[in-house]
């Protein structure tokens, strides 16, 4: 037990020593967790407010009355038609969209013969799908409204009244749309934007102790203090156990650094949502331990495949990303190609995400997360295996 307690007040005072490495474990994920989050809830809060919208009319006729009206009342649009105090023409709405001013324009021509939906180039695919869908449908909407009413208006006569009291009643008594969420009955927690990435950055966090791990395995290896350690009575699970114990506390402490931004700094400094995380702690935990094995693992692993501290930090810093962009640390899995998506199937990161997200937002139990749970530990207990044989055999 003594061997064990001082093997881990060496692997203490290395990381203490290496200022750089805890900006990079600690500060690093942090700032960068907020960037992102604060960049999505931005982006979100543009998407759900209102576009406005270059209006040219140049029809003047019952529709396309009905049609702004239309686009103002839906809550998706604001509609322009004088800058500058000029009435705005075609001509001058491609020189304001195509300056960057609007990002969007409709021009109804004379007698309803045109109807053009006008774009900003600069403006990407997606979002632009998201500006032009709605438009269409309302669109489309007010003019099969406008064909209906003209029929009612030519064929009805007397009865026109008598028709539009019997739609307005037919209306009034459709059902309201209502939105929900699948899960069980009991649980409260709604998901936000927050929910979903702050545990692709506490795993992203874990898995970045490969940098200053592997660098602790290197300089051991290069310095002589492994063969030093070798020449006195301690064994290889006092050397590794040292360093899986000091790395699971930097680990925990990561991982409720990241719940204290979430549950404290975002809604009292930066007026976010505050993380919900339910109540099951012991669920919480259990992931939480499964994936600290399992990035503690994958930096030994790295640490001592590497002969230098370059390929370590390079091989390590790229995998690391690279596993966080097809885990769902930066972008929802659901939104890649299926081959990214099956491809983070196979990711310990994921693995890790799931479990949070299982318990953050669906409020899942131990159960729930038991299976990845598992596969992380197998993942551990095959990094460790793994760098036993290359550490001892091939490198002692």
């Amino acid at each position: 037990m003594n061997k064990l307690l001082f093997s881990a007040k060496k692997e203490i005072l290395i990381i203490f020593r290496d200022v750089p490495g805890l900006l990079i474990l600690f500060l690093m994920p942090v700032l960068l967790m907020t960037v992102v989050i604060l960049a999505q809830d931005y982006s979100l809060r543009n998407e759900i407010g209102k576009t406005r919208l270059v209006f040219i009319d140049d029809s003047h006729s019952g529709f396309s009355t009905s049609l702004r009206e239309n686009l103002v009342s839906s809550g998706f649009f604001e509609t322009d038609t004088v800058a500058d105090g000029l009435v705005i023409s075609r001509k001058i709405a491609i020189d304001l969209i195509n300056s960057g001013k609007y990002q969007i324009g409709l021009y109804i021509g004379r007698g309803d013969s045109a109807i053009e939906i006008i774009s900003d180039p600069a403006v990407s695919g997606p979002y632009r799908s998201n500006l032009i869908m709605p438009l269409k449908y309302l669109i489309k909407g007010t003019q099969t409204r406008n064909i209906v009413e003209n029929m009612l208006a030519i064929s009805s006569g007397d009865l026109k009244p008598l028709i539009d009291k019997s739609i307005e009643e037919s209306t009034n008594k459709l059902p309201v749309v209502q939105e929900s969420f699948a899960g069980s009955e009991m649980q409260e927690i709604k998901p936000t934007a927050i929910q979903n990435i702050v545990p692709g950055f506490i795993l992203f966090a874990m898995f970045f102790i490969v940098i200053p791990l592997a660098a602790s395995i290197i300089n051991e290896k290069h310095e002589g203090a492994f063969q030093r350690l070798r020449t006195l009575p301690v064994g290889f699970g006092v050397i590794l156990g040292s360093k899986v114990f000091v790395y699971f506390m930097v680990c925990l402490i990561q991982f409720f650094l990241m719940m204290l931004v979430g549950l404290w700094v975002f809604p009292n400094f930066l007026g976010l949502p505050q993380l919900q995380v339910g109540n099951n702690v012991a669920a919480i935990l259990f992931a939480t331990a499964a994936s600290s094995l399992a990035a503690i693992g994958f930096g030994i692993l790295v640490g001592s495949a590497s002969e230098t501290m370059a390929q370590a930090s390079l091989f390590g810093s790229v995998m690391v990303v690279l596993l966080g962009v097809i885990s769902g640390t930066f972008l929802p899995v659901h939104v890649m190609p299926k081959l990214l998506q099956n491809l983070s199937l196979i990711s310990p990161m994921r693995w890790g995400i799931d479990n949070y997200l299982d318990v953050f937002i669906r409020g899942g139990g131990i159960l729930t997360i038991l299976p990845r749970s598992l596969l992380l530990f197998v993942f551990f207990i095959f990094a460790m295996i793994s760098s036993i044989y290359i550490f001892a055999v091939r490198k002692a």
